[in-house]
Order: C-alpha cells, then sequence, then structure tokens
C-alpha cells in the first residue's frame, strides 16, 4: 500500500462482520465484505485492533500485543481440514443480526476449538496447520511467553498476574516455568494451537484481499494491558514496581470526549530501557503488525512526543503531568529497520506545534475527522484546510455515528443559544448535494460523504455506519464509558447493490478508483 495513492475505503471492525454465529470471523463473512469493498471499487479496509480482547470487550487493552483474539477463528475451515466433523460445530440460527454476543460466541468457539485440538493431536489426520507448526513455533518467540501467560492465568483464574499465589511463577522465573512446563505442556500447546490457526487464517484473508486489490489498515494501540503476557514476561520495560504494581498509570487530561480527562490504568513504559535495547520489543511489535497489515495507525501518536503521567488512583493533590517522550530517537530506530514502512499518525484531539512537527518530519499522515472540524461560532470550515498527506474521515471508532452526529447539530439548533449553526452548514455541504435533490437529512449525510470524499485527503475512510446512515445504538465505542461498547454488528442484509453502485460512483467522481 502507498499512502500517498489517493484511494478510499471501510472502517469495518472483524468483530462486527455479520454470520451465523455470535460474531464476526475469519471465514465467509470476512470475504464476503471484501468482495463488497471490491464491487463498491474501495482498495482499503480499516481494522480495529485484532489481539484478544479485554472484560469490557476492548482490544485496546489486551492480554497481548501480539497475539490474536481465538473467538475470530473460522471453525468451518477446521471442518474442510478434517479437524471438526460438521456436527461439532455449533451454529446458533437465532444469533443477533446487529449486535456481537462476546460471552456466548467465546464459550462456543473453546468448546470446538478443543475438540480440534483433540484431533490435530491424536488423530492421523495432516492438515495445512500440522505442516507449518514447527515453524510457525520457530518464527513467532512472543508466542512461548503468551502460551504460558494464558495457561497460568487458566490455572489460577485470573489474568492479573501479581495476584497468583507462586511467587516464581509470578516473577516468571525461568527455573519455576522449566520446572511445570511438563505438567502444563498440552495446556500450553492448546494455546500455541489456538494462534497458530488464528495466523494461517489471517494470512489466507490477506492473501485474499490482496488479490482483490485491497490493502489493510491495522492499529497499534500506544499502551498495553497492565495484566498482560508484556507486562509479565518484560516487566523491566514498564514503569512497575518490585511487585508488579504500576508506579503511575497512562491517561489523557480533560478533553472534548471526557470533561474529567481518561485514567486508562495501563502501565506507563520505561523509555530508558527501551533506549538502552534500542527498542527492539517496539521494533519487534511494529514488524508483526506490518506482517499482519498493510499500513498501521499509531494510536494516540502524541504519546511517543509526550505522555500524561497519572496516579493509579485519583489524588486531588495530583492531576497529573506531561512527560517527554523518546520522539526523533525512537522513530530513527525504527525506520532504520522498516524504511519503508506505512504508518499513520493518529493526532487526534489537542496537540503541541511539538507533536505536528514530529509527524512531519518524517513524513507520517494525519487524520482529519469531519466532526471535528467545525466551528460553527466563527463560522470557518476547516476542512479547507485538510493537507494531502492525511487520512480524511466522517468519523472514527470513538466517534458517534454521522447520523447521530447530525441530529445533535438539529437538537442544538433548538437552543436558545446554539452551537451550532445548521444554516452555515447547509452552505459547505450544498455544492454536494445532487442538483434537483430534495434537502432533507438523507442527501445531507451523503453529501458530507461526498465532501471528504471531494478532499484533498490523499486516504478517505468511512465507518460502515456513516455509509448506511444508522443511528447512534451503532456507534462502535464511547470513551470513558465501560458499558455498552464495541457490540455493534453489521445486518448483512444492508450491503444492498444500490450502496455498492453508489459508493463506487462517489469513488470514480472524486478520482479515487486507482
Amino acid at each position: 500500500m502507498d499512502l500517498k495513492q489517493r484511494t478510499s475505503g471501510v472502517l469495518m471492525p472483524l468483530s462486527s462482520l455479520p454470520g451465523a454465529s455470535f460474531c464476526g470471523n475469519l471465514g465467509e463473512g470476512s470475504r464476503r465484505f471484501a468482495d463488497f469493498l471490491s464491487r463498491s471499487g474501495q482498495k482499503v479496509w480499516q481494522l480495529l485492533p485484532v489481539n484478544p480482547i479485554d472484560a469490557c470487550f476492548s482490544p485496546y487493552a489486551s492480554i497481548s500485543t501480539f497475539a490474536g483474539d481465538p473467538i475470530y477463528i473460522d471453525l468451518e475451515d477446521l471442518v474442510r481440514v478434517g479437524l471438526l466433523e460438521p456436527d461439532e460445530v455449533v451454529s446458533i440460527p437465532s444469533a443477533p443480526k446487529n449486535k456481537t454476543v462476546f460471552h456466548a460466541a467465546r464459550e462456543i468457539q473453546m468448546l470446538c476449538l478443543k475438540k480440534a485440538f483433540n484431533r490435530f493431536r491424536h488423530s492421523s489426520v495432516n492438515t495445512k496447520y500440522h505442516t507449518i507448526f514447527d515453524k510457525f513455533v520457530n518464527e513467532n518467540p512472543w508466542i512461548g511467553p503468551h502460551a504460558l501467560f494464558c495457561t497460568l492465568s487458566e490455572q489460577f483464574g485470573t489474568f492479573d498476574w501479581t495476584c497468583w499465589h507462586d511467587k516464581a511463577l509470578r516473577n516468571a522465573d525461568q527455573d519455576a516455568l522449566r520446572h511445570i512446563y511438563p505438567e502444563l505442556e498440552e495446556l500450553v500447546l492448546f494455546q500455541t494451537f489456538l494462534q497458530l490457526l488464528f495466523t494461517v487464517q489471517w494470512d489466507e484473508l490477506h492473501n485474499y484481499c490482496r488479490n482483490l486489490g485491497i490493502s489493510l489498515i491495522g492499529d497499534i494501540p500506544i499502551y498495553v494491558s497492565k495484566n498482560s503476557a508484556d507486562t509479565w514476561s518484560e516487566p523491566r520495560l514498564f514503569q512497575l514496581d518490585e511487585q508488579g504494581q504500576m508506579n503511575r498509570v497512562a491517561g489523557v487530561p480533560a478533553d472534548s470526549f471526557n470533561p474529567d480527562g481518561q485514567r486508562w490504568n495501563a502501565p506507563l513504559y520505561d523509555w530508558e530501557v527501551h533506549k538502552a535495547e534500542n527498542y527492539a520489543w517496539w521494533t519487534f511489535r511494529i514488524g508483526n503488525a506490518l506482517q499482519r497489515f498493510d499500513a498501521v495507525r499509531l494510536d494516540h501518536f502524541i504519546g511517543f512526543y509526550n505522555y500524561f503521567s497519572m496516579t493509579p488512583q485519583p489524588d486531588p493533590n495530583d492531576a497529573g503531568y506531561w512527560v517527554p517522550g523518546p520522539a526523533h530517537d525512537f522513530f530513527d530506530s525504527i525506520l532504520r529497520e522498516f524504511p519503508n514502512a506505512q504508518l499513520i499518525a493518529e493526532d487526534l484531539g489537542v496537540m503541541n506545534p511539538g507533536v505536528h512537527q514530529l509527524r512531519d518530519d518524517y513524513g507520517f499522515p494525519g487524520i482529519n475527522v469531519f466532526q471535528f472540524h467545525f466551528d460553527f461560532r466563527r463560522n470557518t470550515d476547516a476542512t479547507e484546510e485538510w493537507k494531502e498527506n492525511s487520512l480524511v474521515c466522517t468519523g472514527t471508532h470513538d466517534t458517534n455515528t454521522l447520523a447521530a452526529w447530525f441530529d445533535e447539530v438539529l437538537a442544538d439548533r433548538k437552543k436558545a443559544e446554539p452551537f451550532w449553526d445548521l444554516k452555515f452548514l447547509l452552505n459547505i455541504l450544498k455544492p454536494f448535494v445532487p442538483s434537483g435533490s430534495p434537502l432533507n437529512r438523507r442527501t445531507i449525510i451523503e453529501a458530507i460523504v461526498r465532501k471528504v470524499m471531494s478532499s484533498p485527503g490523499n486516504v478517505a475512510i468511512f465507518p460502515m455506519q456513516d455509509l448506511l446512515q444508522l443511528p447512534t445504538e451503532a456507534r462502535m465505542n464511547f470513551p470513558g464509558h465501560a458499558e455498552g461498547n464495541w457490540v455493534w454488528r453489521l445486518d448483512e442484509s444492508l450491503l444492498t447493490d444500490e450502496l455498492s453502485q453508489q459508493l463506487e460512483h462517489w469513488t470514480t467522481e472524486f478520482n479515487r478508483k486507482q
């Protein structure tokens, strides 16, 4: 993928793909969606992180920065290769069409995957997975610590490794791990098997998309979870005390999403240790992501320039403070290893000139979001300032849907002192409403999509919910709110030929069909 080319695409989480089961996966539903993108003239599929989700279903607080979530493994493929019998695959026809039910999906998935593993280990069947097992383990040094961490977490009943009652295992003591390995071997191999399945199936989907001319944009969360294989196996890389507890945590001060700021409860990096090790962990992390995706969005890019340090618990005497990040030293090291890496700087929120300078020094495209780029109080259209070297979009996984955002514009218009000036918005969008079309809610939202399509930004991305004009119930995430996030799911019946033709037309109209 070349981020300098003029293209367009869709943001669609893997978990939100349609299908008969309770969660989207790497199977037929993902290929049908890729086919839809191809028919619609789209060249880019942006995804959220595919790492294991946390208890709140967030992919941004994973137990592993390298692993894929087994919930996405396609069971039908295991039937085709002989690791499962057709009647062993549990299908639930009553799965909701517009909601992902993670708990039910994982329960069903694990029952089937354990049967597949037993056949993988003990039957005479020989599959594509057997062929590359040893190669996979040898080429992925993270898999050993990850598989051990998952196994021990299951044994101790928690991912919070600081609560494990065995101190030696809590400290990842190598002698203790070697001693206990024989009794855990089958369970560790099961976890390794899960990652093998995910990786093989992911590579097959990636190749399928590549053959359609579709590039995948991935996402690297800047922080990892405290309860993760990463902090357990490499505690020196994080700001943790001798017991593994966090000295300070990551977060952000007050912003437009949350007036009280956000405490993410993720450990901060010890950047001095990373620097002393030539950023080896980060280099491997980015290399792993670049194998999985064609381009990568660097979440919370500001954190590489300076990061916000907070107390683990709210403290009225310590609201947090900014600390310089590794900045140029970090990116010089990364780009020496990956000089052609296609990296996108997620530069949203309150920035300072130093962050933008860091972005521009390396030519990374930033991100422009339509919903953020108006100030109707001053009647200015900031979209006119969008640059060519940028990714432009109507919204993100953290914003409301475009239709719900517009409804908020209408609602604010009725207030005594409206923030929004609807007349100004309509004036901006007038050139993008087709001649003779009625000026109604639908045509206005379509005009917003066309305006973003028309922008100079090289890559235009549209959340699927925005193309479908879905209400706020389809919002993916509300930052700072723990409940009700990440569960929207696409009803495949909405992927109509009319929508495909319309999207293809807009893509051609604004010269984004390469």
